[in-house]
Order: C-alpha cells, then structure tokens, then sequence
C-alpha cells in the first residue's frame, strides 16, 4: 500500500474522529502500554468531548521515540479497527484493501495492534449499556469494589488491566494472556456467548505459549538432571536459574519477637513514639519457611531478636558462609518496620537498602539473591480502620526501597505507606500464603509467576473489619528461577 500516515495527518485524522471513536482507537494504541495514564486523559476529557485533543501526537512520538516509524502501521491497522472508514478515505486509502490487508473483523488475527486489545474492543461492541452496566456491577462486588461505571465499557476494561484484572500478555517475553475474571463474570451473569467469545480469545493467544510449555514440560526433568549438583555457571547458558536441592544454599532467618527501648542517647531520637508491641504469631512464620526452604535444600542460619547493627552482620556472614557451589541465597526479615525499613529488637530501624548492599557482595555475581521482608511499610490501613484484636501489624514514615542490583529480587508483604496484618495464632497473611503457593506451584511455575499467585490471593484477604494489604515486588532476576520439585509429601 503505497499512501502512509504522517506525522502532519494525526491533527486531521483526531479532529475528524468522533469521540466515541477516540475513546476505542486510544484503547487500542495505548491499553497495553500505559493503561491507567489512558483512563486518566479519558476521564478528563470526557467533560469536554468537543474539545480538541492531540492524543494521537503524543502517541506517535512516544512509539516513534522507542520504535521509529513503526506506530504508521499500528495506527493505520487501528483505525480499521475501529472503522474509520471515511477518515481513511480522506487520507486516501482504499477501504478494501485495508480490511483484505488487516481483517478487522477477524478478533483472533492482529498484524500490528495487540491482538487482546483487538478482542476485547470487539467484545465491546457485541455488549450494550445495560448487559455493559450488569458487568461492571459484577466485577466491583466479586473482585475491585474500586471499578466504577463509565459510559464507555472501554474504559472499565483499562481500570481491570490496570490493576491486574486483566492480564493482556506478550509474545516476545513469552507471557501468557489472562481474561478468567471477564470469563468468570459472564458465566455468572448467565452470558454464554460473550463468555465463549472470551475464552476463545483467551485460547488463540495462549495457544502457541501452551504448545511450548508441553515440549518444555517432557524436556524439564531431564534439564533438572542435567544441572544437578553443578554451579550456578554452568546453569547460566539454559537460560533459567534452578535451585537444586543439593546445593541449593543458605537462608538466613532474622525473627524479631522481643523488643526493647535503645538507651544510647546517640540513637534515641530514631526510637518510634511508642514502644513496639512482641510480634505474636511470628514463630508460625518463622517454622513455616524454615520448612519449605529446608525441604528445597537451604542450609539454615537463624537468628532472633537482635538488635539493628547485628542484623547487617548476620546478613555478612551468611555472604561469607556462601560457596562457589551453591546456587543462591535467601534472606527472610520478620520484624516491625518503616516505609523502607525493619526494626531491630532494641527497636532502631534499619534501612533495607543497607541489607541489599551487604548481599550484593562481589562474590555473589551470578547468583539469585532473594530478598523477603514480613515488615510494615507505614501505618495506614488500607480500609482506614483500626487493626481488630486477633489482628496486628507490623510497625508504629518515609524512604522508598528498590533493588538496583542485578539478579536480586525483593519481596515485601505490603506496599509503602501501609501496615502488614500478622494473625497471632496464624502467622501473617504474607509469609503464609508465600510458603503455600510455593509448595503447591513450584513444580510447574517458576518464583516470578510464583509470587504473582501470592500477590493475587493475599490481596484477595478480608479481616474482621475489611482490612486489606496487597504485596510488592522489586526484582532484577535475569531468567526465571525454579526450584526442583519436592520429594517430600507437600
């Protein structure tokens, strides 16, 4: 097709689309890129929808500052899409050609857009206001009560793939697709043909991911064998990073329980308003992952209540105990703690970055560092509520943490500024739910997707008066990290 799109046309091509038609080319440009910064442009422009608007300008130089020209065919495969027809006639383009060339009609075939995104614009248009306002209902009392009405389903579509509702996936880093809630939804809204129209959307995109995965599944064990008992060098070059049990490593436990007031008058300033309560239930914690991690073949170190210096010395001399042999290491802190920081046991909070130095030793170079962190990241709860009695949290705020270091990964069990529940019978609801989906998902799943099943289910969590937290994870792995499969009964 030798007419293109330029720059200079985005101007008319935007003035000329009505805003209906905006609302679903912009989904489609942008929804896998940066769908909340979208639904916020949409939201304000939708109090003036005459307005004029240069959203297709801003698109192209963001695409063309990373992809150079290639946002020419994305948008002119968009634009059919959405059946601008007579836009593209003005711009000179056969009609025909364009539909022979894309297949706009087609959900499961995408040259240039994100063929999800394609789907679910077209499920859109299969859904008036009424079935789209009974969908958004469903959503917000099953899974967000955050999902709010818009007159556009478009735009209730960018808050589910914003919050992770909604997974669209991606071909080149291998990720599958996710769309179980939307299906999951019109199946209990009795809508059999929408939810089948999703699924088979869901099911022509992970096609290819499930036809790798079977070769990959039969070829695992054999890999495992392979790599048994060597150094994580000779690992580097399959592309994944296995802990076998052999040599797995060391875990270092640091369980703060006991706390007391610092009397150095040089550090009492640092000391919290109010003296830090025992943390009841962190001894469930503290056996639950000694049990997995000993059970992947984790040589132990643990130690408690200590103060906050000796914490960074603990966490040095379980570097220096790390052989050229093992695969990895793994540091778990259970205490109080800050945005950012833990507490030590004569309660001085120590800064979590000091801990990632300290593991990010030369020796280290290669090798996984895992990095997981039981600890409030402020005070707030995320109901503005008061923690119920059976109920506590870790911690009385304000530096933010994230690994920089190559092959780290950082995992705490709340987001900054807000408290972490702990039951003081049960453990808290992180590292529980974090040593249950590693035992029940390690043999197919490696740590990332791992943790992405923890995330979904903690922040799935109720208390007794609604409290929520959701976990966050920092990481700087360069491959997907396995464990080998249990041999004892999980």
């Amino acid at each position: 097709m030798s007419t293109s799109i330029n720059s200079e046309d985005l101007e008319f091509i935007e003035d000329e689309l009505h805003f209906d038609d905006k609302v679903s080319l912009l989904f489609l440009l942008y929804g896998h890129r940066n769908p909340k910064y979208l639904l916020q442009i949409l939201t304000v422009a939708i109090r003036a929808p005459d307005a004029k608007t240069q959203f297709l300008s801003e698109w192209a130089n963001l695409v063309s500052a990373k992809d150079g020209d290639r946002w020419q065919p994305e948008l002119l495969e968009a634009l059919a899409i959405v059946q601008a027809n007579l836009c593209l006639l003005k711009c000179g383009f056969d009609e025909e050609e364009l539909r022979g060339q894309f297949l706009p009609h087609v959900p499961e075939l995408a040259t240039h857009v994100h063929p999800i995104l394609k789907g679910l614009l077209l499920l859109c248009e299969k859904i008036d206001f009424e079935t789209g306002r009974k969908l958004t209902e469903y959503l917000k009392q099953n899974h967000d009560p955050l999902v709010v009405q818009h007159n556009w389903l478009e735009m209730v579509l960018l808050e589910l793939i914003g919050q992770g509702l909604v997974t669209l996936g991606s071909k080149a880093p291998g990720m599958e697709c996710d769309l179980g809630n939307l299906i999951a939804a019109f199946k209990g809204l009795e809508l059999e043909g929408l939810r089948d129209f999703c699924k088979n959307i869901e099911s022509s995109f992970n096609r290819d991911f499930q036809l790798e995965k079977n070769q990959s599944d039969d070829a695992r064990s054999s890999l495992i064998s392979e790599v048994k008992g060597k150094p994580v060098e000779s690992i580097d070059q399959l592309e994944r990073y296995i802990i076998t049990r052999n040599n797995a490593g060391l875990i270092l436990i640091v369980n703060q329980f006991k706390f007391y007031r610092e009397t150095n008058p040089e550090l009492i300033e640092l000391l919290p308003s109010e003296p830090l309560k025992n943390r009841r239930g962190t001894e469930v914690d503290k056996l639950a992952i000694l049990n997995l991690f000993t059970d992947f073949g984790y040589e132990p170190i643990v130690v408690e209540n200590i103060p906050h210096l000796e914490i960074l010395k603990q966490v040095e001399k379980a570097v220096d105990q790390v052989k050229q042999s093992h695969c990895s290491l793994v540091v778990c802190l259970l205490s109080h703690g800050q945005e950012g920081k833990v507490y030590g046991s004569n309660s001085i909070p120590l800064n979590v970055k000091a801990i990632e130095r300290k593991m990010a030793s030369g020796k280290m170079t290669g090798k996984p560092k895992l990095l997981f962190v039981q600890a409030c990241q402020g005070s707030g709860l995320q109901t503005a509520v008061d923690v119920v009695p059976r109920l506590e949290h870790d911690g009385p705020s304000s530096e933010t943490t994230a690994s920089v270091f190559v092959d780290f990964l950082v995992a705490w069990s709340t987001v900054p500024g807000f408290a972490s529940i702990r039951h003081i019978e049960k453990g808290s609801w992180f590292i529980q739910e974090l040593c249950l989906k590693m035992k029940q998902l390690h043999k197919r799943d490696h740590l990332m997707d791992i943790l992405t099943a923890v995330i979904n289910d903690v922040s799935a969590k109720r208390g007794y008066e609604n409290e929520c937290m959701v976990p966050i994870i920092y990481s700087t792995l360069r491959k997907k990290l396995y464990f080998e499969p249990l041999q004892v009964a999980n």
